[in-house]
């Protein structure tokens, strides 16, 4: 018997000392990696960020050959950090060092496949915005010295929808960018796609865990399923309005008013949320808004910079890194542009590259508090390994709440902007709807393109039956049809569906806004503000800033929950009560008004057929 204790306990005691010994490798390993990922990542980051289309042919292909260089590298720390056993490491951080430390490789493990394929089919995707290959509608008479020339998605037909009341020529153009990029689209879309499920195999991820990189996936897309059943009642309220006052304009031919929203009618809802003629003009009209963009008439590009870092600074944050104020930021040269002046930041390290838009308007103004909280967060970050640097993309919705407070009447009185404003309740009202249409009528777009994402990869649906399944999606969470029948190999997502797709950029945008309000919320109670939520302003509050801080500082070196806790103390999942709460005024004048009207809450099955 004790002969049989011994050689229990030597087991024992063998196993430990492995187990002790693979832990003290892994650790020493996660040390240099950490270091070395950094390094590579520094690299490749200058390299993208310094390529030009001036560049020429033997400068652009060594730049190239540079960035393959690396993603060898990268592609190589993955596959060392993979032959360590997870199931014999006991320290939970050092696991979540090594599963980080696994997918850096990304998409790059697929090799020249990489660089001869899935980079070209990602450029493709993103030059359907700006190819001129749409032939015009010439009975339009929204564009100026019209002649037969083709045009492109932006800055063309954009315009149209955000001015055109011709629903035949919103028609017409959402159903021409269609049908002359429904193979181009397909094919690119599908290609990258199967590179995300051939990444996950080499990876020896499952598919979606991969897509949803360190979240718990199956937990995270139930909050994201809840989010979207709390929202409903307050969508459906939103939605009948429209309907009715879209059905007034266009009548029954067009509009059926119990039925789903024609989608090019849709997109003209939301292109002309912040414009003269929207849906909401009877109510509240445009001209009886504040001058938003008057406010910042004396501004230029370097100081709504400024401006948005003072508000950081105003909650305890430090000055921009001078490196990166002399050297990692610079004026985008917008006769170049194709991205609709929208400024890029690449912020993969502490080392945080910027190229920022020239326009001034109160947009784009509002746009620099979100990113220079993208700035502030990889500050915060900096004195982390490099594995934990991602920080489940949680610097979008930090930007968000930043942007509402910002956004305020209250703090445009304060800050001098708008002092000599006097917000009406009709002019809140007046903001907040139009606040709520970009907004609310969004987020079921947002989940219905990352559902369809997520069926394509775990093989629920093929692309032969993609867009009959959009469709479907549309309907039930939207309550949105196509302007007609569909025919069968048709692939009718708008062209913002492919942005950055490989990065799941459409569920970004979705938890974005959702905790976003959260933030806002939870914010706007540590600093003892009280009243209605929606003229919040938390500028100056330093225990805000310090509460911002202990989450930023994280990283992803704690599971998501716990790190969004740092902010939502009492709940940390995904919510809508916030935005919902943010919006009460205008939901509640909407029930008003569509039982006054005896407008249908909800809507029938469409009439349009998607094969």
């Amino acid at each position: 018997m004790k002969l049989l204790q011994a050689l229990v306990i030597a087991l024992a005691c063998g196993l430990s000392l492995a187990a002790t010994n693979v832990e003290l490798e892994a650790k020493t390993y996660v040390a240099k990696a950490s270091q070395r990922f950094y390094n590579l990542h520094d690299k490749i980051t200058a390299e993208i960020f310094t390529m030009d289309d001036d560049d020429d042919m033997n400068t652009a292909l060594n730049k190239l050959s540079t960035i393959k260089e690396i993603a060898k590298d990268l592609v190589e720390i993955s596959e060392e950090a993979g032959e360590f056993d997870l199931s014999e490491i006991s320290d939970p951080q050092l696991k979540r060092a090594l599963t980080n430390l696994r997918e850096v490789g990304s998409l790059f493990v697929l090799g020249d496949e990489y660089f001869e394929s899935i980079a070209v089919a990602l450029e493709a995707l993103q030059s359907l915005v700006s190819d001129k290959d749409i032939e015009p509608y010439l009975g339009g008479i929204n564009m100026p010295n019209q002649d037969d020339s083709p045009i492109a998605y932006y800055p063309d037909i954009e315009k149209v929808f955000e001015t055109s009341t011709d629903a035949e020529e919103l028609k017409y153009y959402w159903q021409a960018f269609r049908e002359k990029n429904a193979v181009w689209a397909s094919v690119n879309f599908y290609t990258i796609i199967e590179a995300i499920q051939k990444a996950a195999t080499i990876l020896d991820r499952p598919v979606l865990d991969l897509y949803y990189s360190n979240y718990d996936t199956e937990e995270f897309l139930k909050e994201m399923d809840k989010v979207m059943e709390e929202l409903k009642p307050t969508y459906q309220q939103l939605h009948a309005f429209i309907r009715n006052e879209l059905y007034k304009k266009y009548g029954d031919d067009v509009v059926d008013p119990n039925g789903p929203i024609p989608d090019h009618l849709f997109e003209q809802v939301l292109s002309q949320a912040w414009k003269e003629g929207s849906v909401i003009e009877t109510y509240f009209p445009f001209k009886e808004l504040p001058s938003y963009d008057g406010f910042v008439k004396s501004f230029d590009s370097k100081k709504i910079l400024n401006t948005a870092q003072e508000f950081y600074k105003s909650l305890g944050f430090s000055d921009l890194d001078e490196d990166f104020l002399k050297n990692r930021v610079k004026q985008q040269d917008e006769s170049e542009s194709t991205n609709g002046c929208r400024t890029t930041i690449v912020d993969n390290t502490p080392k945080v590259y910027m190229e920022y838009c020239q326009k001034v308007d109160f947009k784009k103004f509002m746009q620099a508090h979100g990113y220079v909280g993208r700035i502030q967060y990889a500050q915060e970050k900096k004195n982390l390994p490099s594995y934990f640097f991602d920080a489940y993309d949680l610097e979008y919705p930090v930007g968000e709440a930043v942007i509402l407070s910002a956004s305020a009447p209250k703090h445009l009185q304060a800050i001098g902007l708008a002092q000599d404003h006097a917000f009406t309740d009709k002019a809140l009202m007046n903001r907040l709807f139009r606040m709520g249409i970009h907004t609310i009528l969004n987020i079921p777009v947002f989940y219905v393109h990352s559902k369809i994402v997520n069926e394509l990869l775990n093989g629920t649906v093929d692309m032969e039956g993609v867009n009959r399944r959009y469709w479907k999606l549309m309907e039930e969470y939207a309550g949105v049809e196509p302007p007609s029948d569909r025919e069968e190999g048709s692939i009718d997502f708008p062209y913002n569906f492919y942005f950055e797709v490989e990065e799941n950029h459409q569920t970004k945008k979705f938890v974005s806004e959702i905790l976003g309000y959260q933030f806002y919320k939870a914010l706007c109670q540590k600093s003892g503000q009280t009243g209605q939520l929606h003229n919040c302003d938390f500028y100056g509050n330093k225990d805000v800033g310090n509460v911002m801080k202990s989450m930023m500082t994280l990283g992803s070196t704690k599971p998501w929950k716990e790190v969004i806790s740092k902010i939502l103390t009492d709940k940390p999942s995904l919510c809508a009560e916030p935005l919902m709460e943010y919006y009460t005024p205008i939901v509640d004048w909407l029930k008003a008004i569509n039982k006054q009207n005896k407008v249908k809450i909800g809507w029938n099955e469409s009439r349009m057929k998607a094969l």
